[in-house]
């Protein structure tokens, strides 16, 4: 099947960065809860953060260093956090349908607020994507009778640029949890060039098949722990 989806990079710049909880912990909802917050459910399983690390980065594209402390005001509660000073922000994400338009996207960086820190919208690109993906419902369903209590099965993706291809990664993730948790089940999604050669090659035996560099493992568990690789 072809999914349509959006896909977004935003760079932000700081004046002044603080150690917010709303972007630093649970970085890979980040996004989410900037366009969507307050949000819960389906709405934002559709927006996928690629960005697994914020890492702020200063002009030279330099890992920006600690510039010091200062009191910060979070959820009501006046706080000292450390601080970077001119910290640049990168955020790649992809949106399956959470009924923002690409313009809704754009109007929303350029509120140039996160919280209580400004920032300024140094970049925002949008490309529009149709991708050739496995029907979720349908592999979802190959998943479930084959377990006993867990299986594994791997797919190949269409080769793609590596920012379209976390694009699709992130859809069959979204969805495949989604009718994953409905039945209590464990869905667990592993890309092929981001596991160690030991890692790569204990799946590639188990499923006695080489993997490529558009292999993505997906393990589905009946039982409440699941087996380490």
């Amino acid at each position: 099947m072809v999914i349509e989806a959006d896909f977004y990079r935003v760079r932000l710049r700081f004046k002044r960065l603080f150690a917010d909880p709303s972007i630093f912990e649970d970085q890979r909802r980040a996004t989410r809860r900037y366009l969507l917050p307050g949000t819960t459910g389906d709405k934002t399983a559709s927006v996928y953060q690629i960005t697994s690390d914020i890492a702020p980065t200063d002009d030279a594209g330099k890992p920006s260093e600690i510039a010091g402390t200062a009191r910060y005001v979070h959820q009501g509660r006046v706080v000292r956090s450390e601080y970077f000073e001119n910290a640049n922000v990168t955020l790649e994400y992809a949106d399956f349908g959470s009924g923002i338009s690409p313009s809704g996207h754009q109007r929303l960086w350029k509120k140039q607020k996160w919280g209580r820190m400004s920032f300024n919208l140094d970049e925002f690109r949008h490309e529009h994507l149709r991708i050739d993906v496995p029907d979720t419902s349908e592999l979802y369903e190959m998943l479930r009778a084959r377990a006993d209590p867990t299986t594994l099965v791997d797919v190949e993706l269409p080769e793609l640029p590596d920012n379209f291809f976390r694009s699709a990664v992130g859809y069959l993730e979204t969805r495949l949890k989604q009718l994953a948790r409905a039945k209590h089940e464990t869905i667990e999604i592993y890309v092929a060039r981001d596991l160690l050669l030991e890692e790569k090659e204990a799946l590639e035996k188990r499923l006695t098949r080489p993997s490529t560099q558009s292999t993505v493992y997906i393990m589905l568990s009946k039982a409440e722990g699941l087996p380490q690789l």
